[in-house]
């Protein structure tokens, strides 16, 4: 009788265990079109910050109905846009992929090189040179190079963004990337990808909707008195040309007669010319039409331009984000119409943070500060040449310190005490928190801490001999708006919601990293990690929480 018992047990667990629902991918089992959104100076508190004044399509459908991580962060510094979205698409930090700034100094060339730069590339679209542009920089695969690699390159992959850095990074080594360009107003690539631009980019540049969208002035999109989530000004901030000061309305069709057309990119419309450019790759492509998973990355720029003349706290940044809310809903609108939300696999997330106005701050009584990158770098060889006799410093920017390695060697001084000699020169400055030289960095494991992401942040190749970071709130000194690359939490916490295929609705504050937004991707698509992916999957973390 026990016996029988028994295996009657295990029959009913063995038919119950059959009757469950497949895990997300079993089966082969993957989303007709895998959509990555990335808004650029995207804060995590933007979610909330404007929560009443946001439609029900947009960043609420993706919180309402789809899952939200609310302590995803950048383990990394500094935070940059290049390094932001080499990081969401490789699954790993600067110290792998290589991409450890928007711009960075080559010491053999003795010349500052931009993240996308290719010079052995020619631009197809316009007459400039905006289009010498490639990812050869970036030292890994992206999860669109393990979906093409994957399916024998059957997958699509297209990447689109108003900047090159934005469109080549997401697009990896084997996708295509068509970027904005300020002096002709049109989409281009390079030879990297094409010898001549697709039809469907062409059809969507003789649309002129930039001509269009500059033809009216920027009005807020809600009466002015509505904003109260944001500051009448948010000084310093910067008027646009032909402006006497900085506030609503901007007089558009006056400023691009000045600036020319590429100004559209300062504004929300450059979001909504992306979304329409969106749509015309998913159509011109038939992305999500064939057999094979594809993928689109949209990469906006306009939140972070708008963001470095007016600061987050700017009415200007509210205006933005809720005109980009509206768009946002009508996007996934069009891709629940055309692909059905069970076939879809949506997230979104940002390249970086901000910090508030450091002037904006101190009138609330809130420590901060600017520190003069130039006053910084001529006292620092004063310091070391009245040691040594010489100048070592080769280029001091943005959180790099260069030294002329060549020269140390000439005059056979000692490298590794000259870092130390910076490092500690650069500790005693006001508004500077620390600095690391390269060495400790090559030869000292950090585990946590600031110390930990100057280190993930960290390429031999191509970072200088000393880093430091700034104290909490202090900015490099400009003349309007904010910046970021700090590894503090306001420029180091990123929005990541998910939405669409095998998608529950739920949240979480478990603690999770940009880097593992590819890793996840590769679990909903069967493919390979991307090669020098260091980030864990969250599909496990997805769990209903309604």
């Amino acid at each position: 009788m026990r016996s029988v018992t028994s295996t009657s047990a295990i029959l009913c667990l063995f038919l119950s265990l059959c009757a469950l629902p497949a895990a997300p991918g079993s089966q082969n089992e993957t989303p007709r079109l895998v959509v990555g959104i990335v808004v650029d100076q995207m804060r995590y508190d933007i979610l909330y910050r404007y929560w009443d004044k946001y439609g029900d399509d947009g960043f609420k459908r993706l919180l309402n109905h789809g899952f939200s991580f609310d302590h995803a962060r950048f383990d990394f510094a500094p935070t940059f846009t290049g390094p932001g979205h080499a990081s969401v698409y490789t699954g790993t930090t600067p110290s792998v992929h290589g991409i450890i700034e928007n711009r960075w100094f080559l010491r053999d060339e003795r010349r500052q090189t931009s993240v996308a730069e290719d010079l052995s590339v020619a631009t197809v679209g316009s007459s400039t040179n905006a289009g010498q542009r490639s990812p050869h920089y970036l030292m890994t695969t992206t999860i669109g190079d393990e979906l093409r690699l994957h399916t024998n390159m059957r997958s699509r992959v297209v990447a689109i963004s108003l900047k090159d850095r934005g469109a080549v990074l997401p697009a990896g080594h084997t996708g295509e990337a068509y970027w904005f360009d300020d002096e002709s107003a049109t989409f281009i690539t390079s030879t990297y990808y094409h010898e001549k631009l697709p039809d469907w980019v062409l059809e969507f540049n003789d649309r002129n909707l930039v001509d269009e969208y500059l033809s009216e002035p920027w009005e807020p999109l809600l009466p002015i008195e509505a904003y109260t989530e944001s500051a009448d000004t948010n000084e310093p901030e910067a008027a646009f040309p032909g402006q006497d000061h900085a506030e609503f309305p901007h007089n558009l069709p006056e400023i691009a007669g000045q600036t020319g057309p590429g100004i559209v990119a300062y504004t929300p419309y450059g979001d909504k010319l992306l979304f329409e450019l969106a749509r015309a790759a998913i159509e011109g492509e038939s992305l999500g039409e064939g057999n094979f998973p594809d993928l689109l990355a949209v990469s906006f720029s306009s939140p972070d331009l708008i963001g470095h003349r007016f600061g987050p706290a700017s009415r200007e940044v509210q205006d933005t984000f809720l005109r980009f809310d509206r768009e946002l809903g009508k996007f996934i609108n069009y891709l629940d119409k055309r692909f059905g939300k069970e076939n879809i696999l949506f997230f979104l997330t940002s390249d970086h943070g901000a910090a508030h106005v450091p002037s904006y701050m101190k009138q609330k009584n809130i420590p901060a500060g600017y520190i003069s990158e130039d006053g910084a770098d001529e006292k620092l060889r004063e310091y070391l040449k009245g040691i040594y006799g010489v100048d070592p410093v080769l280029e001091f920017r943005r959180y790099q310190v260069y030294l002329d390695r060549d020269l140390i060697a000439e005059h056979e001084l000692p490298l590794k005490e000259i870092e130390e000699e910076t490092a500690r020169f650069l500790r005693g400055i006001d508004g500077i928190a620390g600095a690391l030289t390269a060495t400790t960095l090559a030869t000292t494991e950090f585990r946590d801490g600031i110390r930990a992401k100057m280190q993930n942040g960290f390429f031999p190749k191509q970072s200088g001999d000393v880093l430091y970071w700034l104290d909490p709130q202090w900015i490099r000194e400009r003349r309007s708006g904010t910046t970021h690359g700090s590894p503090y939490s306001y420029d180091t916490r990123a929005p990541l919601l998910w939405y669409g295929w095998n998608i529950p609705v739920g949240r979480t504050v478990h603690p999770v990293f940009i880097t593992d937004i590819a890793p996840t991707l590769a679990i909903f698509l069967n493919t390979a990690y991307p090669n020098g992916a260091t980030g864990n999957p969250l599909n496990d973390l997805m769990r209903a929480t309604e």
